[in-house]
């Protein structure tokens, strides 16, 4: 994220914003203070565990093709030479259908181990919540 600054900024102000309409609708007490603190940081722990796997996966895929760019000095070149392209046609459906190595790196990709125990975070804070009789929703 390049603005991780203005990002901040307006999840606190959606943070704030809420309370002000609590305030405001005198909706005000503990159950849904409690129920929505553990919301938004449930939600913000998943969001950023979503960003950092994502961010983790697609530098480990720039790495694998860097090697692929060989950029010589400029001192050396006179005249770049341009080739032609080859062109490679293939048919619509080895394009539609993936390998079974495709489909697993994108199902690891999706169900990361940080992202399920964020999702299990949220699970078992409301399961608690409810237990208690805390869990207000309004």
């Amino acid at each position: 994220m390049e603005n991780k600054k203005a990002f901040f900024i307006i999840l606190c102000l959606i943070h704030v914003l809420f309370y002000c309409i609590l305030v405001i609708f005198k909706w005000i007490n503990l159950n849904i203070i409690l129920s929505y603190e553990f919301a938004f940081f449930s939600i913000l722990l998943i969001v950023f565990t979503s960003y950092s796997n994502y961010k983790k996966f697609i530098l480990a895929q720039a790495k694998n093709h860097q090697k692929d760019f060989i950029y010589p000095s400029l001192f050396y070149i006179k005249k770049i030479e341009k080739l032609p392209r080859i062109v490679k046609f293939i048919s619509i459906k080895d394009d539609l259908s993936l390998n079974f190595k495709d489909r697993l790196r994108f199902f690891t990709l999706f169900f990361a181990l940080f992202k399920l125990i964020a999702y299990g975070v949220l699970v078992a804070g409301f399961l608690f919540l409810h237990r208690q009789d805390k869990l207000d929703i309004l």
